[in-house]
């Protein structure tokens, strides 16, 4: 179909060298470009300064295993962690407040990234800046993948948000696609090796700003993300 046509030749001629960059996925139409971060949560009363950062000695495994236990954690449910920003991440644990926050703190079961409140919090988000517009998806996988998507279409007219969630959480937001708005204000991308990301038009960014109900990063054109 028409509508697809430039996003089609745009994603063809990505460079795969530059898949830690924002443009590399964000067609150029969208001037501004943001990284969508998922919700992390954290365990109010857990002993982060008390739990082992290494697991090399029995003293250590105990340690863990002990802490673990007390929390009940192994399965780290998501009704066991208090939802908190990224700027309160960063300021608990002394690191650079930026998309790269999760990645600086240390791997531990006290903190945890929270799939299903982060995709409600994204419909909540889609849904306010969409209104009545119409939606289109595109999903771009190369040749190679096809045994995997087999059973979707490329492309999407006219899609329903309903439908959208289906096939990312069906997939884990791992394809590569691209949703738009008709009127080409906004489009949200995912890929296997980038991040969620949000693109717009200038005009449309404080709109963005006031309607999305995740903590989103800008990011600069020829800029790395990570």
């Amino acid at each position: 179909m028409k509508i697809f046509n430039d996003f089609k030749f745009f994603y063809n001629n990505q460079n795969s060298e530059n898949w830690n960059f924002a443009e590399n996925y964000v067609p150029e139409i969208f001037e501004s470009k943001f990284i969508v971060h998922w919700v992390y949560g954290i365990i109010e009363n857990f002993p982060f300064e008390k739990y082992p950062l290494k697991n090399e000695t029995f003293a250590d495994i105990n340690k863990r295993v002990k802490i673990e236990q007390e929390f009940n954690v192994l399965l780290k449910k998501e009704e066991l962690y208090k939802p908190v920003s990224i700027k309160y991440l960063a300021e608990k644990f002394k690191v650079e407040y930026s998309q790269k926050t999760v990645e600086l703190i240390p791997e531990n079961p006290g903190i945890n990234c929270l799939d299903n409140l982060s995709i409600s919090k994204l419909k909540e988000s889609l849904k306010g800046i969409s209104g009545n517009s119409k939606l289109n998806l595109l999903i771009y996988e190369s040749e190679e993948y096809d045994y995997y998507t087999a059973d979707l279409k490329k492309e999407y007219a006219n899609i329903t948000l309903e439908k959208y969630f289906e096939i990312q959480e069906l997939y884990g937001f791992g394809l590569d696609t691209c949703l738009f708005e008709e009127n080409l204000n906004w489009c949200l991308t995912t890929a296997e090796e980038a991040p969620i990301l949000l693109g717009c038009k200038k005009e449309f960014e404080s709109e963005i700003k006031r309607k999305i109900n995740l903590e989103i990063f800008k990011v600069e054109n020829g800029r790395e993300m990570y």
